[in-house]
């Protein structure tokens, strides 16, 4: 048995994400590893975004989004044979995979990653794999790409 048993993958339905999906599922069959899925509900993130007056309907619709994003990703990697699990979370993303990897120790986290604009790099935002680099001590993040970027 492969020591890397257990996977996270980190999903948003991003085209970084479905790329990220892939990678994981080629991992999962090459290491016969099960994946959990988590797809994050960041409403403090949103509520900043829309001045703090996100209303309820707009949560339960990030809320519904994530749960069908999930459900894809999840549907996509039973299909190819893969033993899956999915987790809707609620929370900033980089807390809630934390937690996720403490209460399940996954022995890989994959995350899709988005390079990011020159603005962002000026204003000094960092991206999400690089906080997890330095939370998550111990455990191999699997970061991916599109091809091209």
């Amino acid at each position: 048995m492969s020591p890397f048993a257990k996977l996270l993958l980190v999903y948003d339905g991003s085209a970084e994400a479905q790329a990220a999906l892939e990678r994981c599922a080629q991992l999962s069959l090459a290491l016969s590893a099960q994946v959990d899925v988590m797809s994050v509900v960041d409403a403090e993130s949103a509520n900043a975004h829309c001045a703090g007056l996100l209303s309820d309907l707009a949560f339960h619709r990030l809320e519904e989004l994530a749960r069908s994003t999930l459900d894809h990703a999840v549907r996509q990697l039973t299909g190819d044979g893969i033993v899956a699990s999915g987790y809707v979370s609620f929370g900033r993303l980089n807390d809630v995979v934390l937690r996720h990897t403490q209460a399940f120790n996954p022995d890989l986290v994959v995350v899709g990653h988005r390079a990011q604009a020159r603005r962002s790099r000026w204003w000094g935002s960092r991206s999400a794999h690089h906080e997890l680099t330095e939370r998550l001590g111990g455990t191999t993040i699997v970061t991916v790409t599109l091809p091209g970027t």
